[in-house]
């Protein structure tokens, strides 16, 4: 193993760390809000648990393997949505907490699908135009941001939450801001294709790659 290897493993590692210990902070506060009798907060927190397992589901789904980054994001979106921003009240009390958390995670989100997307075709795989490559990134952000907000809004009817906090205009602010997320991880997408480097993209298809198992 290469000291380069050596230094990846650790890093992964310690983000493998990270990802677990925000999944343990998240049920902690789900059982302590069950325990102090805050049925809807403690249902939230273990519908939100759940959700941070959705990139190994995807992974066994769909046979890839996404870098352990992708996970750290996930866990540390929903541990900033759910644990700072819904419990600790971070909505209300830092005005720009929700739009932080849905810009952001409409940039990794695309980046996430162009990366996928990359990954046939550096391989050979499949071969479209740069243009593509902007479409895919900027629907699958924009796509995984509208669940989102369905999710919110079942969320504050089923279980009397607040997670849209001022309805329309937070639904469509998010919405907005969760566009422009999107519309920069395209752009990121379109000229990383278009002007960058094939053998550079080869060290990213070594963290996304087609995980054989068998039949």
């Amino acid at each position: 193993m290469s000291e380069r290897d050596g230094l990846d493993d650790w890093v992964e590692r310690i983000e493998l760390a990270i990802s677990l210990l925000l999944q343990v902070s998240i049920l902690a506060v789900a059982v302590n809000a069950f325990a102090g009798g805050k049925w809807s907060t403690s249902f939230s927190g273990v519908v939100v648990l759940l959700l941070t397992f959705v990139p190994a589901m995807l992974e066994k789904k769909f046979r890839v393997r996404l870098p352990v980054e992708v996970t750290t994001f996930v866990c540390a979106f929903l541990f900033a949505s759910y644990v700072l921003g819904e419990v600790s009240d971070f909505y209300e009390q830092v005005w720009w907490w929700d739009l932080l958390l849905h810009g952001s995670s409409a940039f990794v989100t695309g980046l996430i699908g162009f990366m996928v997307v990359y990954g046939f075709y550096v391989t050979n795989r499949v071969q479209i135009a740069p243009i593509y490559f902007a479409i895919i990134s900027f629907t699958c952000a924009v796509t995984v941001g509208t669940i989102w907000e369905i999710f919110e809004y079942l969320m504050d009817i089923s279980f009397g939450l607040n997670m849209q906090r001022s309805g329309l205009h937070d639904t469509m602010t998010d919405l907005i801001v969760n566009g422009f997320g999107a519309l920069a991880a395209a752009l990121v997408g379109y000229f990383y294709v278009r002007h960058g480097d094939r053998q550079i993209g080869r060290h990213l298809i070594q963290r996304i790659h087609d995980r054989r198992q068998p039949p």
